[in-house]
């Protein structure tokens, strides 16, 4: 409905030409990541279903989904650091790739241009850490519940509100758990962390 009414106002000339042609763009882009969203959402269900569970080398994927977003990453400006301890875990490749993206994806979209943004992923002997931490604004602790769920945006209404509802999905089929925590400094929130843990033995999913 959105689309349609940015053509028929395109061709009546409200808007320059470039304009018009700006807006149409960004919904597009819009509708495809809520398209694929919706996509992964479902593909959750049928991956954690699948039995051929093999070793997948987490740090190599977080580098890897680091990479990728890079450019968004530097159009931003932000002061980005990686830290990723050698990390395997029974889990489905696609699924670590997908939870990776999405949460370095809400970080980037919430960090004020020019702000700190840090991936680490460390472990325990039991267990894998991921912890993402941007620069943003924080969450309103009532706020935070209703954030795993589909079509729930954070302030502001921005994105899809599927993307932290992937993740929990992904973190509970392989059998560990999600946080978001205010990070705090002289009395104020000064950014978001967004902490995955998730078990190295198979047996404890």
């Amino acid at each position: 409905a959105v689309l349609k009414a940015q053509v028929q106002s395109a061709r009546r000339g409200d808007v320059p030409a470039a304009q018009a042609l700006g807006e149409i763009e960004d919904t597009v882009d819009r509708a495809t990541r809520l398209a694929n969203q919706m996509l992964a959402l479902a593909k959750v269900a049928q991956v954690r279903q699948q039995a051929d569970v093999t070793a997948t080398a987490f740090d190599a994927v977080v580098r890897e989904v680091a990479l990728d977003l890079s450019p968004l990453i530097a159009r931003r400006e932000l002061d980005f650091s990686l830290h990723a301890e050698a990390v395997t875990l029974p889990a489905h490749e696609w699924m670590l790739r997908e939870l990776t993206r999405n949460l370095l994806h809400n970080a980037i979209r919430h960090s004020p241009p020019g702000r700190p943004l840090g991936i680490l992923l460390d472990r325990t002997a039991t267990e894998a850490r991921l912890t993402m931490s941007d620069g943003g604004p924080g969450i309103d602790a009532e706020l935070a519940p209703r954030l795993f769920q589909p079509f729930s945006a954070g302030a502001g209404g921005s994105g899809s509100g599927l993307g932290l509802a992937i993740c929990q999905q992904i973190v509970q089929a392989l059998g560990g758990r999600i946080e978001l925590i205010n990070r705090a400094h002289g009395g104020r929130v000064v950014g978001l962390d967004a902490v995955v843990t998730l078990p190295l033995d198979a047996s404890s999913a």
